[in-house]
């Protein structure tokens, strides 16, 4: 049976989004502590480890019915007690270790999602196709590295259309070998040096943060000139509060931030001000600032122009509730649609949970 290394299997299928160079990525920095006599030890030797293993026959792709998680031995019991039991992960990047091939980034992150249950099974979301299977960990004395390996995986067989990553992680799943968690994320590292997977923590919703943040804040007040000392006092009102959510809406690896304003100063009868920033050089720009919003935000996958489409909840001056659909148009978000609040859409909720407005960070006013 016809077989191929990690190596060949990289270079005969990955379509690279970014090129091999001076760019630091997410695994640029996890394969550079590889390299470190003393950054990496762990997992360097979880891939030595790697190498010395010995491969079971079958297809580079493996195609077909996975046995159950409870038929495979020690499935169940090495998985129950891992740290990465019950845990749903979503693809950043693949990193090839042969700077050549370089970072390969998928066009939308949350088609690329991983659960590893605490029973042993794996179901994974790879594009437009779904895969299940095994897996098997054993963690190091550190808890945060050691061995991992996927069994037989099965997956439906649609042709997604380009780019789409579903076919190389499907063929590559079998030669993992390795996995650490640094920072949050999870990186699931092939044998041989092929390269590593990194993933992200995903979930149906990112709950509201109120851990004052002082970029954050500096962008508000810049955006928000009118919000001054003289004009709350004078309009009796009190200090602002806010709270906020990070999400990536443009797959460049740098969190977008959601900030949602409290207080009269900020509010209406159907909610408050919505402010969307990004990432920028000293701190976070303004992208949008949206009326009258009611939380949570809803990020569809679908995009527009590179940036996914949201929903925002507007009720309230006597007028049916609705959702609106912002698209972004290449500079900012545009209101595209309107339909009934009947149904929610579907999509990531952001912002989301129960708030006060004492649970708010404060937001002093300038001078």
């Amino acid at each position: 049976m016809l077989r191929f290394s990690p190596r060949q299997a990289i270079s005969g299928q990955v379509e690279r989004t970014v090129a091999g160079g001076e760019q630091t990525t997410l695994s640029d920095r996890v394969r550079d502590s590889y390299r470190e006599p003393a950054g990496g030890i762990a997992l360097a030797a979880a891939l030595a480890l790697a190498a010395c293993s010995p491969q079971e026959d079958g297809a580079a792709t493996a195609i077909q019915d996975p046995p159950q998680a409870g038929s495979v031995p020690g499935a169940a019991e090495s998985s129950a007690t891992n740290p990465l039991s019950d845990t749903i992960w979503r693809l950043v990047e693949f990193q090839s270790m042969d700077d050549s091939q370089g970072v390969s980034r998928p066009d939308d992150p949350s088609k690329y999602v991983m659960e590893l249950s605490a029973d042993g099974s794996v179901a994974m979301r790879l594009n437009c196709n779904r895969a299940t299977g095994t897996w098997t960990a054993q963690a190091a004395a550190d808890g945060a590295s050691g061995r991992f390996e996927f069994g037989p995986l099965a997956m439906t067989q649609a042709l997604c259309p380009p780019p789409s990553m579903d076919e190389q992680i499907a063929m590559l799943a079998e030669y993992i070998r390795g996995y650490l968690v640094r920072d949050g994320n999870l990186y699931l590292s092939l044998m041989a040096d092929g390269g590593i997977y990194a993933w992200e923590p995903w979930a149906e919703e990112i709950p509201f943060e109120t851990e004052p943040d002082a970029d954050i804040e500096a962008a508000i007040l810049d955006a928000s000139p009118d919000y001054t000392r003289e004009l709350t006092e004078i309009g009796g009102n009190n200090p602002a509060r806010y709270i906020y959510s990070r999400i990536d809406l443009n797959a460049d690896g740098k969190d977008e931030v959601f900030v949602y304003l409290l207080g009269s100063f900020f509010c209406g009868t159907g909610g408050c001000n919505l402010q969307l920033f990004e990432r920028a050089d000293d701190g976070y720009a303004l992208v949008n600032e949206f009326p009258i919003t009611e939380t949570p935000v809803i990020v569809a996958s679908e995009k527009s122009n590179g940036w996914n489409d949201i929903w925002r909840y507007r009720a309230g001056g006597g007028a049916p509730a609705n959702y609106i659909a912002d698209r972004f148009d290449g500079e900012r978000y545009v209101d595209a649609e309107v339909v009934p609040a009947d149904e929610s859409p579907a999509g990531m909720r952001v912002l989301a949970g129960d708030y006060t407005f004492q649970q708010g960070i404060p937001l002093e006013p300038v001078d």
